[in-house]
């Protein structure tokens, strides 16, 4: 009986840019129940341009793991409607987003939400909950 080498192989990694920005579906899932589908739905996800989805070999529905010196998320990654610049990525401002946001305010009092160095790659893992986020 052979050992499945497929298994330990770990995904490649890449390196992007993160932006979070805001949503009006996501904060209307918010103020319905945070702990709902339809709030992890809008925010659980990391949106890409398709050229880097393709150079990557992602898919839209991919689950993806982001992570950096400030925490690792599972989410779930769609393709962008736009032309986006390489290297860029996008997600909305929520718990899964702020895992990855340095408690480092420079002073200014404001952490950095919009130029969030990570690595991203494919897992099987499941969507990091909710729970595990705020705990």
């Amino acid at each position: 009986m052979g050992i499945d080498v497929g298994k330990f192989m770990k995904s490649p990694e890449y390196e992007i840019k993160l932006t979070t920005y805001r949503d009006i579906f996501q904060a209307e899932a918010l103020e319905n129940d945070r702990f709902s589908d339809e709030y992890k739905k809008h925010s659980a996800a990391v949106v890409m341009g398709k050229d880097d989805m393709k150079k990557f070999g992602f898919k839209t529905g991919d689950r993806v793991r982001l992570m950096n010196s400030f925490g690792s998320i599972v989410v779930e990654l769609r393709e962008s409607k736009r032309e986006e610049p390489g290297g860029l990525a996008f997600m909305v401002n929520s718990p899964w987003s702020n895992a990855l946001v340095s408690d480092d305010t420079g002073g200014k009092g404001i952490p950095e939400f919009k130029n969030i160095t990570a690595r991203i790659s494919l897992t099987k893992d499941e969507i990091t909950k909710m729970e595990s986020l705020i705990s």
